[in-house]
């Protein structure tokens, strides 16, 4: 801790026997430093507020301060605002309003299963394939990236569903070699 910390806490107690009215702090428990003070000083929570865990929860999502869209159309309300985007959002996936590349990844999500996936890998390269094909027919609704992922990830999942198949098939035949 340190040594500001240690006089606010000497200050609390010192204030204990006087009965004056610092607050302390509803989230981080620091005492504030002066009798009017309206926010914490080291967390800077506002002192009237109580404190609530899933409130960090929200802060760390970005939804603590979202901006309000107004949906008049009148002239007086003036320009409406857009809500903020999330800055994981915005910065890992690129816009998808693409089906059939949503569709593709579905379709590999359920390749996946062992050995029933395998029905599901022709649907994930037919669907990326028509997603591929519509991203470049309408390239302001993406999923360029997304039906490439379903084209390969449908094929290497197949590979991977015939090798698992081979084996099933191979294992009364290696059971039989290994008898003498």
């Amino acid at each position: 801790m340190s040594s500001e910390e240690n006089q606010m806490k000497e200050a609390v107690s010192q204030s204990d026997d006087k009965q004056s009215p610092l607050r302390a702090c509803p989230k981080c428990d620091v005492v504030a430093r002066r009798v009017d003070a309206r926010f914490c000083s080291s967390c800077g929570r506002r002192l009237d507020e109580t404190y609530l865990p899933a409130d960090d929860l929200r802060a760390s999502y970005n939804q603590r301060h979202r901006r309000v869209v107004s949906r008049s159309s009148s002239s007086i309300a003036g320009p409406t605002e857009k809500p903020m985007k999330s800055s994981i959002q915005s910065s890992l996936y690129p816009a998808n309003r693409n089906g059939a590349s949503t569709t593709a990844m579905a379709f590999v999500t359920y390749a996946l299963v062992p050995y029933l996936g395998i029905l599901f890998c022709p649907g994930a390269v037919v669907m990326g394939g028509l997603g591929l094909y519509n991203s470049y027919r309408t390239p302001e609704r993406g999923g360029r990236r997304t039906s490439t992922f379903g084209i390969a990830l449908g094929i290497l999942i197949f590979c991977a569903q015939m090798f698992l198949w081979w084996i099933l098939y191979k294992i009364p035949q290696w059971r039989t070699d290994l008898r003498f």
